[in-house]
């Protein structure tokens, strides 16, 4: 189960790699789609907003998202999930003169 310290581990550890790939439009944090474990606490999971999910057929091997990303821990290797987002494409907002 990641935590939010794992979490943000694995995206620091992989922001440069993740942000390369293809359609990707940002990264974060999220909880997982899983439910909370007794305690009250949620799996979290490394957020990769796309503009489109594309089937994998369709992308080149090098832009496919992990499934999880690995972090090294006190005990061993820790594996943080991954989950693709949708968000659409993202474009900048201009500033008109009303704004300012």
């Amino acid at each position: 189960m990641a935590k939010q310290a794992q979490a943000e581990r694995a995206l620091n550890r992989h922001e440069q790699m993740l942000s390369k790939l293809k359609n990707v439009v940002g990264l974060g944090i999220v909880p997982t789609e899983e439910t909370e474990d007794q305690k009250g606490s949620q799996e979290l999971a490394v957020a990769v907003y796309v503009s489109k999910k594309m089937p994998l057929g369709k992308l080149a091997a090098d832009d496919h998202v992990p499934k999880s990303l690995t972090i090294s821990g006190k005990s061993g290797d820790i594996s943080v999930p991954v989950r693709v987002i949708e968000q659409g494409v993202v474009e900048k907002e201009s500033l008109g003169k009303e704004r300012l």
